[in-house]
């Protein structure tokens, strides 16, 4: 798909996207109690979680994912797409079960390493064939315990969580650094509405099973990572922007730490009653940010450093290279080809600001990144702009390019 975008003014009203990260958890805890899961958004991830978890017993229908017995092994053979949430949580989900199945995934997902989990399983009575998809594993973990290393993914992390909860207790040690806090803070919370208690001291997380409730309904959050290519998208066109239904913020740093960062651009940012108000400010100046705990936040981060007097630093950002894309070099080439100067060094991506200088008009292959995507997107509503492979968005959020003609893009889609 080419989708051609003309400069546009972003203006409107619109519900937030559903939060895949907070979808694929309710999925897989589907493995511990019956639940009605409401607005689930059938995007390209979330629907390979379900995949995932029927291989593992779960019966679907419609809204409600149910297990009849304990979770077992019943399709071998699992292909998981792009996701490497669901192929980071499902590994330690059949370690913990024990058994034996193959995973595969898309080129994107091949690309993406499993060294942690390798090592982590070595000699723990769990063979793993590889480092990398395709990936057979096979055989049970040989206790209620795991020490893995933080720094590759958190989502190893949340899967031994889910894991522990459905054996019953666990223990998981963590070697620092450990990456993405956020997402295990969001894992702890969906676990605790599954009547699972989880404890977090430092690097180790104890996991208890309290109780088996009998049928959850959750319905799934508003996701401020997706949304923010909205509001940045108003911000950067001179425009404003109201998206409702979004779940009150965190205390810690999160996806919805997107809402401060704006504002400290010079942007008028501003959460209320779950709405998020965003409106171009007068000028915008840089800023220096550490990512390192929702490191998603660097694509949505860039266009508004695109335009703001002096040069952003966003520290945190090694695992930025092992996303769908190498998203540093995937953003410093997008920022490039809009006129854009940035670079890398020392875990540091610096982006000059251009906030009196027309930006080019751009051809963006985002090479299958969907927030690389998302993120030229804003760009080309100032510039105009192509973008290449724009059906990737699908992995996170279908209907980004209706909403965004929705909300006054000029944008024609080309199939």
């Amino acid at each position: 798909m080419r989708v051609y975008i003309d400069k546009s003014k972003i203006y409107g009203i619109i519900r937030a996207p559903r939060s895949k990260s907070h979808a694929i958890r309710l999925v897989f805890s589907s493995l511990l109690s019956p639940v009605e899961i409401i607005d689930l958004p059938y995007s390209e991830d979330v629907l390979a979680s379900i995949r995932a978890v029927k291989a593992l017993g779960v019966k679907v229908n419609g809204a409600r994912f149910e297990l009849k017995d304990k979770p077992k092994i019943i399709t071998e053979r699992i292909y998981v797409g792009g996701s490497a949430t669901v192929l980071r949580i499902l590994i330690p989900l059949v370690t913990v079960i024990g058994g034996r199945v193959h995973i595969d995934g898309d080129h994107t997902l091949r690309k993406r390493p499993l060294n942690a989990i390798v090592d982590a399983l070595k000699d723990r009575g769990v063979y793993i064939s590889s480092s990398s998809v395709p990936v057979t594993i096979e055989g049970k973990l040989d206790d209620d315990w795991v020490r893995i290393k933080g720094s590759e993914s958190s989502q190893y992390i949340s899967g031994y969580m889910i894991a522990f909860s459905i054996s019953g207790y666990g223990e998981i040690y963590i070697d620092p650094p450990m990456v993405s806090k956020s997402y295990i803070y969001l894992t702890r919370d969906v676990l605790r509405d599954f009547g699972c208690n989880v404890s977090i001291y430092g690097n180790k997380i104890i996991v208890t099973r309290i109780e088996k409730p009998d049928l959850i309904k959750k319905r799934v959050e508003g996701d401020y990572a997706l949304s923010s290519f909205y509001a940045a998208s108003a911000i950067v066109t001179g425009g404003a922007i109201r998206i409702y239904d979004l779940p009150q913020p965190k205390d810690y740093f999160g996806d919805h730490s997107i809402v401060d960062i704006y504002r400290s651009f010079g942007a008028y940012s501003e959460y209320s009653e779950g709405c998020w108000y965003a409106e171009a400010g007068k000028e915008y100046r840089a800023i220096d940010i550490n990512i390192d705990e929702a490191p998603d936040l660097g694509p949505s981060i860039a266009p508004i450093a695109g335009i703001a007097y002096g040069i952003t630093k966003i520290s945190g950002t090694k695992r930025l290279k092992i996303k769908e894309s190498n998203r540093i070099e995937t953003i410093i080439d997008t920022l490039k080809n809009f006129g854009i100067k940035s670079n890398y060094k020392e875990d540091i991506l610096e982006i000059e600001g251009q906030p009196y200088k027309d930006l080019k008009k751009a051809f963006i292959d985002c090479r299958s990144d969907h927030r690389i995507a998302m993120m030229a997107s804003v760009l080309a509503l100032r510039a105009g702009g192509i973008i290449e492979n724009a059906e990737c968005v699908n992995k996170s959020n279908p209907n980004f390019w209706v909403d965004l003609k929705s909300l006054g893009g000029v944008i024609k889609i080309e199939n």
